[in-house]
């Protein structure tokens, strides 16, 4: 039967025989010190490479005006694993508008250019990107509109 006692017997020696194995080396003052930061270096090193696995894409934009009456979103999606797809979502819009593109394995990068007409009302657009590691990102643009006077 296993007792409480002994678990935590078996605790102890799992965790502190790395360090009795670096004392064993005498003619090196502070081994076991190091042996336990090199371990925890090499964790801060994994963690840094999973932290980095669930950074989600980026989306910017940039307007501009063409003429009064259309207004012009030039976007980019990226990513540094590659993308997955990206779509833009027209919330509100009678008839709404829905695009979705799903983009090569391998790009990191994606423009696009939307042209829309301001409408009566503010308009919103949401814009969404997805990489191949599942990581999700969104962006709502508002359109006033006498965005282009």
């Amino acid at each position: 039967m296993i007792t409480r006692k002994s678990v935590l017997f078996l605790l102890a020696i799992f965790f502190c025989f790395p360090i009795v194995i670096g004392a064993a080396d005498r003619n090196v003052p502070g081994q076991p010190f190091k042996n336990i930061q090199n371990q925890v270096n090499e964790l801060l090193q994994q963690l840094r490479g999973v932290l980095t696995r669930f950074t989600p894409p980026t989306i910017a934009h940039s307007l501009s005006c063409a003429g009064a009456s259309s207004l012009i979103i030039d976007l980019t999606f990226a990513d540094d694993r590659g993308l997955a797809y990206f779509a833009i979502q027209e919330q509100g819009g009678n008839p709404p508008a829905n695009i979705l593109i799903f983009v090569e394995p391998e790009l990191t990068t994606a423009e696009y250019q939307l042209t829309v007409d301001p409408g009566p009302g503010i308009r919103k657009l949401l814009f969404i990107a997805q990489d191949i590691e599942g990581n999700v990102n969104n962006s709502l643009l508002e359109i006033a509109p006498d965005v282009c006077f």
